[in-house]
């Protein structure tokens, strides 16, 4: 049966300004340390580097988990996992080699871009998507696959406008270029860095500790995601084919809070695809914070699709398009980089 869905607004431009408690307050106990300090210059100078350390542990520890995170943003806790697929695992293909990588901590966005947050975006911006300057984007006519011309993010799956009651499903006909044009726009406009998550990233948040091929194990179900059930994984029974996005806040979330890491709409990560990648980081060892080869001609995407057979839905599964391609299963999410704002915040 399908989960029950509300709406919901934009998880970036509210309350951006909300505060936490704990960081004024260990800003205040360290001020009142200094003020108390004062009254004996000659010990000030003498533990200046202590002072200095305090400081910094004081920042170090309070700036990320300040009220400067948005709203429907959660802390993933970094950690070193196993990416990629075991050799054993049903629909693995070749560029899923198994190797170890450590990420950093990072904030994802509890939901997938959607079309309401997106107007905002256009509307503000006047920007030109890809599809808009170019012929249109890739649809599915129910015969043929075909690129089709006045089809942008305003339309579904199918090519037709999406009414009002879409505003809170995944924005779709989205290019890379795109994504990366929102996330520039939604940084300028709120003052903190947000940009797209590194495919790393990305699967590593997907599988939230699970090393199975689902975050819900060896199986998922159209009850738990949105793909063509017709194609279940590994010849488990068939579920429904909804022919259609759901709403981004819609089923379960995995065990981090975050929603509909499998299917729905493909995301577009930072990296650039590399066929070989994995195979050379196997190599390395343990790779920290992997960002993808320097150059390519495809971006990854992660995620699975309403459209996609279930094995295509893994943790592990890797598309990619180029920078202009967009389709009517191309969507984003986004990663808040708080000492990224941070630091640029001190720079202005």
């Amino acid at each position: 049966m399908e989960a029950m869905t509300i709406r919901v607004g934009s998880p970036l431009l509210r309350a951006d300004r909300e505060f936490d408690s704990s960081f004024a307050a260990r800003l205040y106990r360290f001020l009142a340390l200094l003020a108390s300090l004062t009254w004996h210059k000659w010990k000030v100078v003498a533990i200046a580097p202590v002072i200095c350390l305090v400081g910094l542990m004081v920042f170090n520890s309070s700036l990320p988990a300040a009220g400067c995170v948005p709203r429907n943003f959660i802390k993933i806790h970094g950690g070193e996992f196993t990416i990629g697929s075991p050799e054993s695992e049903v629909g693995r293909q070749k560029d899923e080699i198994q190797h170890r990588a450590r990420v950093s901590d990072f904030y994802m966005s509890k939901y997938a871009v959607t079309v309401a947050d997106f107007r905002r975006f256009i509307e503000a911006s006047n920007y030109l998507t890809d599809a808009e300057k170019g012929s249109g984007s890739w649809i599915f006519d129910g015969v043929n696959v075909l690129k089709k011309a006045g089809v942008n993010w305003r339309h579904g799956v199918w090519g037709s406008l999406r009414s009002q009651n879409e505003d809170n499903h995944p924005v779709l006909h989205v290019s890379w270029n795109d994504a990366v044009a929102y996330c520039k726009w939604i940084s300028q406009q709120t003052g903190k860095q947000f940009r797209l998550p590194t495919g790393a990233e990305r699967e590593y948040a997907c599988r939230a500790g699970s090393q199975s091929p689902f975050n819900t194990g060896e199986n998922i179900t159209t009850d738990q995601a949105n793909y063509d059930g017709n194609y279940p994984y590994n010849h488990n029974p068939k579920g429904v084919y909804r022919a259609n996005t759901v709403a981004v806040n819609c089923f379960a979330p995995n065990a981090w809070g975050l929603y509909n890491m499998h299917g729905n709409v493909l995301e577009w990560c930072s990296d650039w695809y590399g066929l070989n990648y994995y195979a050379d980081c196997k190599t390395t060892g343990t790779v920290i914070n992997p960002v993808g080869p320097a150059t390519g001609l495809t971006h990854v995407l992660r995620g699975g699709s309403w459209n996609d057979f279930g094995m295509r839905c893994r943790s592990a599964s890797r598309d990619s398009g180029t920078p202009e391609f967009r389709s009517n299963y191309t969507g984003l999410r986004l990663v808040f980089a708080p000492w990224e704002s941070c630091k640029n915040n001190l720079n202005k």
